[in-house]
C-alpha cells in the first residue's frame, strides 16, 4: 500500500510541472495579440513622425518665404499674387503668396498692406497646408 501511495505522489508532481497543449496555444494566442498591438502602434508611430517631419519642412519653408517677403515690403513690394512649385527631396511644395490692399480710408490702409502665404503639399490620399498672415508696412 505504501508503494502504491508513492507512485500517486509521483505521478501527481510530474503532472504539475509539465504543460499542456491546451496552456501553451493559450499562452501563444496572448502572446500574438500582444505583439500585434506593439506592431500597430509602431506603424502609427511611423506615421506621425512623418507626418510631422513634413510640417516642419512646410513651416521651414514658410518661413524663409515670409522673410523674404518681409523684405520685398521693404523695397516697396506691390499688391500681387504668386505661385510656384518648390521641389525638396522628399516632397513637392505648392506656394502661393498674395499682398493685397488693406479695404478702408483709414490710417492703416495708408501704411499697410496683408500679406498671406499658403504652402500646401500632398499626404496620403489628401493634401494638407501651412498657411500664414500679417502685415506689411508699405514703402512710400
Amino acid at each position: 500500500m505504501m508503494w502504491l501511495t508513492g507512485v500517486i505522489n509521483l505521478r501527481a508532481v510530474r503532472a504539475s510541472r509539465a504543460f499542456t497543449l491546451v496552456e501553451i496555444m493559450i499562452s501563444v494566442l496572448i502572446l500574438g495579440v500582444g505583439l500585434t498591438s506593439v506592431a500597430n502602434s509602431y506603424i502609427l508611430a511611423l506615421r506621425g513622425a512623418n507626418s510631422a517631419q513634413n510640417n516642419i519642412s512646410a513651416l521651414i519653408l514658410a518661413k524663409e518665404k515670409f522673410e523674404n517677403l518681409e523684405l520685398a515690403s521693404l523695397k516697396g513690394a506691390q499688391p500681387s499674387s504668386t505661385t510656384e512649385i518648390i521641389k525638396s527631396a522628399t516632397k513637392e511644395y505648392n506656394y502661393q503668396q498674395e499682398i493685397t490692399k488693406i479695404a478702408g480710408s483709414d490710417d492703416l490702409a495708408k501704411y499697410l498692406v496683408s500679406a498671406c502665404l499658403e504652402i500646401s503639399w500632398p499626404e496620403k490620399n489628401s493634401s494638407k497646408n501651412v498657411t500664414l498672415a500679417t502685415y506689411l508696412l508699405k514703402q512710400k
